[in-house]
């Protein structure tokens, strides 16, 4: 029997974290399910001994085995501190050697900081690699004030991204901004492949039994026009702007309701509400996890995406516009966001603001009205199929296995 040619899958993320299993874990998914002849997969995560394993994440491992699936698990050190990056960097150094000694030639990876963690690995031992949603991670971080602009970290990663990117065989990233990143600033040779962030249409294919059941649960009649942000506050998004976004909203209709469901603790939200003046009768906080969290998706009417502007979100592509779409839902977003404000305007289906200010809150609003005011099975069918042709599986799955092909090359 013809031994395998081993692909080495690098996450910097746990394996069942929701941003994994809800994007790229789609393509793996699909490719062990149908798998390209005389390849197999080996992939390293960096698991965190705080989320453990559940019994049924344990049993969909174990079928993603009996497909052929090998699985490295490595302990993440917590923190933002280069010694502490240095220490996951050598023990991810360590497992890929480990594959390289066994054949592997091949490294795929999943956003900028594992790009260039992979980088090293792939120069040094002379493998091809696949940049996967790469975007520059060190401009957010010194553009939302993370990191200094002179800092080591910010100078290190600035590098290490260009680098990778110039070193890469085939670069896969969401906006055409990116594109021409990579190929006029960058002068990469790498074969770009646009590919937003897929979103899991199947899960967030509307039920309106669901959505009456979820409504029940939170008290909300269906008379009720309902905004939905699922998501954090501070640091890369909105922090108190979101609550005066709302607060600006319900000023103007006050039957509005704002649904969040959010990582943050109940009391550092409600502080938010109040400093923003927004009564609690208007805003439902809740917390879910990804098995549960397209419910409510269902129960909403129009969305938020609260990522303020800069000149480094051009390049962003936001995995909850896919959802947000797929689910039937319009939605809100500040200009120059990704190529999603584009979209939104092109398609119509969202509202673009240049920022979360009182004027241009309450400037949006009678479009935002009209979307409130559509037949809601018109509404949701417009965003759906806007949705399927901008980041549904099957729109983007081949590109991504067309990438795979790339990567390969003649290993195939």
């Amino acid at each position: 029997m013809t031994e395998k040619s081993k692909v080495v899958i690098y996450l910097y993320n746990r394996l069942f974290d929701p941003l994994i299993q809800g994007n790229f874990w789609l393509y793996i998914r699909d490719l062990l399910d149908r798998p390209l002849p005389g390849i197999s997969f080996h992939v390293i995560t960096y698991e965190d001994p705080r989320h453990p394993l559940s019994e049924q994440q344990r049993a969909a491992l174990a079928g993603w085995q009996a497909q052929g699936l090998e699985w490295t698990a490595l302990e993440w050190h917590p923190g933002t501190a280069l010694r502490r990056k240095f220490a996951d960097m050598r023990a991810g150094m360590r497992a890929v050697f480990s594959l390289w000694r066994q054949g592997a030639r091949h490294i795929v990876t999943l956003g900028s900081v594992a790009g260039t963690f992979a980088y090293v690995y792939a120069r040094l031992m002379g493998m091809r690699l696949f940049l996967y949603q790469f975007e520059p991670h060190s401009e957010y971080a010194r553009d939302n004030g993370m990191w200094p602009g002179k800092s080591l970290q910010f100078r290190i990663s600035q590098v290490l991204e260009r680098r990778a990117a110039r070193f890469a065989t085939v670069i896969a990233s969401g906006t055409r901004f990116m594109e021409e990143r990579v190929k006029s600033i960058w002068h990469a040779r790498a074969r770009f492949v646009h590919i937003p962030t897929v979103a899991n249409d199947r899960k967030f294919l509307f039920d309106a039994d669901l959505r009456a059941a979820t409504r029940q649960d939170l008290g909300l009649g269906e008379e009720v026009p309902v905004i939905f942000y699922p998501g954090k506050f501070g640091g890369l998004y909105y922090g108190d702007e979101t609550a005066f976004m709302f607060r600006w909203l319900l000023e103007l209709e006050p039957r509005l309701h704002f649904l969040v469901v959010t990582p943050h603790d109940d009391e550092e939200v409600i502080a938010m509400f109040e400093r923003a003046g927004v009564p609690t009768h208007a805003y439902t906080i809740r917390h879910s996890d990804y098995a549960e969290i397209h419910r409510y998706f269902f129960a909403a009417d129009f969305a938020v995406i609260a990522v303020p502007p800069g000149p480094s979100k051009k390049f962003i592509s936001n995995i909850k516009v896919g959802e947000y779409l797929c689910a039937g839902l319009p939605y809100l977003i500040t200009r120059g966001v990704s190529e999603d404000y584009l979209f939104a305007e092109e398609r119509g289906v969202g509202v673009v603001v240049d920022d979360f200010n009182r004027a241009d809150i309450q400037s949006a609003w009678p479009t935002i009205k009209a979307f409130l005011d559509m037949p809601p099975a018109i509404r949701r069918a417009n965003c759906r199929e806007a949705g399927l042709e901008y980041r549904g599986f099957d729109t983007l799955n081949p590109r991504f296995r067309s990438a795979i092909a790339t990567l390969l090359g003649d290993a195939q």
